[in-house]
């Protein structure tokens, strides 16, 4: 006898008894299978060729650009420094080319300020990056009148004892300035000047140092001077004969002269904090850039190829250099400076127009390339890993 109401009143239990089931078997089902898989782990390296990319993050010593800005002026730039990375100081032409005019050029909205007309080429930036020296010629004379001209305030004041060519802070307030007859030590704040040596008595000396007769084949490269870390020396570059030599004066008022390095031709030098020096020559026929250990008296070659500038940044770990090669084509680079090797020696940028400069101003490097009639000034922006 059939009972079919047996089916109809317990119809959902019976099924909720029926998921349960099965879901609880399917639980221990794949427990089981996972006990059974990890009997024998094994790790299968997979090979590297198969990836495109690294997965590790790159080196410690690598330079990374984060970004790069070019702007264009109307106007030719012979010579530039860096106040920071918006504010440059500059040498541009007078609308009649007839003399030089010191400028100031705002690069965020590539606005220009005029500071003075009628100057001498060069700038000379204090260390502190607040004041500026220049001279200006008066209209139609011979005559020029030197002035310290604050950047932040805009205002200038006159200093009565200087009419130096060049000139190369080694303070924040002191600095070596050429003139006609002699090298001076000048102090902006009280306006005194004390002659270091003229150059008569420079060229006799270093003539009798070196043994050489007619001192008319002596020669004082004096458009830079580099200071010592303790303001201690000046070095000057001189040319002697057929050869090119480097030498320490010693600021002290009982000067001292001293050979400090020398090669077959120099073209730029740059003084390390530890008493080294970076330079940019000729030795033994090789052109390059140099590392001269002055402790062992010793040049080891970091690059070789003719290298037209190059800078440091402040704490020299970083170097920049402009780089000719064959077929007028041209290379900037950026490297790391580890001892007396670059590494991560890496080209940012080719074939810029009538290079003039390059410069380092904190974290980003400054190179400018100039017409009769325009520039362009690149910003490169990096970040170190």
């Amino acid at each position: 006898m059939k009972h079919p109401g047996f089916w109809r009143k317990n119809r959902d239990i019976l099924m909720l008894s029926g998921l349960l089931i099965v879901f609880v078997g399917g639980i221990f089902g794949i427990g089981s299978l996972f006990s059974i898989s990890s009997l024998k782990p094994r790790t299968v390296i997979l090979p590297s060729e198969q990836f495109n990319s690294r997965l590790a993050p790159p080196q410690s010593n690598v330079i990374q650009i984060e970004s790069a800005t070019k702007l264009t002026t109307d106007f030719a730039i012979y010579d530039f420094d860096m106040v920071d990375r918006n504010t440059m100081i500059l040498n541009r032409p007078e609308r009649s080319y007839s003399g030089l005019k010191l400028s100031l050029l705002h690069l965020d909205d590539n606005q220009v300020k005029d500071i003075a007309g009628n100057t001498d080429y060069g700038i000379s930036l204090s260390p502190n990056l607040d004041k500026l020296i220049y001279s200006q010629y008066r209209s139609g004379l011979n005559q020029k009148t030197t002035y310290e001209y604050d950047i932040q305030s805009g205002e200038r004041s006159k200093l009565p004892n200087d009419n130096s060519y060049y000139r190369t802070f080694i303070g924040n307030d002191t600095y070596i300035g050429q003139d006609d007859l002699a090298l001076n030590l000048v102090d902006v704040k009280s306006g005194h000047k004390r002659d270091i040596y003229s150059y008569d008595e420079l060229k006799a000396l270093i003539t009798e140092m070196r043994h050489i007769k007619n001192q008319d084949k002596t020669f004082f490269i004096l458009d830079y001077f580099e200071a010592s870390q303790q303001l201690k020396q000046v070095y000057i570059l001189v040319m002697l004969n057929d050869k090119y030599a480097i030498y320490s004066i010693s600021l002290a008022p009982e000067a001292d002269v001293k050979l400090y390095a020398e090669m077959k031709e120099i073209q730029q030098y740059k003084l390390l904090k530890n008493g080294d020096m970076l330079i940019q020559g000729n030795l033994n026929n090789v052109v390059g850039l140099y590392r001269y250990r002055a402790e062992q008296k010793q040049f080891d070659l970091l690059v070789k190829g003719s290298i037209w500038n190059f800078d440091l940044d402040t704490d020299e770990s970083r170097i920049a250099y402009f780089r000719s090669l064959e077929g007028q084509k041209y290379e900037v680079h950026t490297a790391f400076l580890n001892g007396s090797k670059l590494s991560s020696d890496t080209v940012i940028y080719r074939n810029i127009d009538n290079f003039v400069k390059l410069k380092w101003n904190k974290d980003e490097l400054f190179v400018v390339g100039s017409s009769v009639d325009k520039s362009e000034l690149y910003r490169f922006s990096f970040k170190a890993w």
